[in-house]
């Protein structure tokens, strides 16, 4: 089960959108110089099914999108908790958002969420608002495909 150490809403993770941050713990990765080293830590902070409505009802009427920063230890029955999370979230008529630590492609399970940044911090390249930066940022379009708005984060 999923472990979250905060949670705040903002209007910088998600190019256009409002949104409800949730930072999940149990990252594995440890990317060198990690801009928040406490998600990294296992089961860190508390369990998200026991507090996630309340949080969406907290800021239902300021968000427009739900973003989870992170996927825990990425084990098969985190997936599929994240999942039932973005689908609550758009009966809500929220938007999802998954930041994604991994080097990875977009999988099948994540095509739920209408947002998804992957990558991992790499010092060298920079964050998400480095134009040297390896991470990207998707969005989902109307033909179901995803589009990369990274550029959207290098104005900043």
């Amino acid at each position: 089960m999923l472990h979250y150490t905060e949670f705040c809403i903002s209007p910088y993770e998600v190019p256009g959108e409002q949104s409800i941050c949730i930072y999940i713990s149990g990252c594995t990765h440890k990317c060198k110089n990690c801009h928040y080293p406490e998600l990294q830590l296992s089961d860190n902070g508390e369990l998200l099914y026991k507090h996630f409505v309340d949080i969406v009802a907290l800021y239902l009427k300021q968000a427009s999108c739900i973003c989870f920063l992170g996927e825990g230890k990425g084990l098969p029955q985190e997936k599929k908790e994240l999942v039932l999370y973005a689908e609550y979230a758009h009966t809500k008529g929220l938007k999802a958002c998954l930041y994604c630590g991994r080097d990875t492609v977009i999988e099948t399970w994540m095509y739920v969420f209408d947002y998804i940044k992957l990558g991992s911090y790499r010092e060298e390249l920079g964050a998400i608002d480095s134009i040297m930066t390896n991470q990207h940022m998707y969005r989902k379009n109307s033909n179901n495909d995803y589009d990369d708005i990274t550029y959207l984060f290098w104005g900043k």
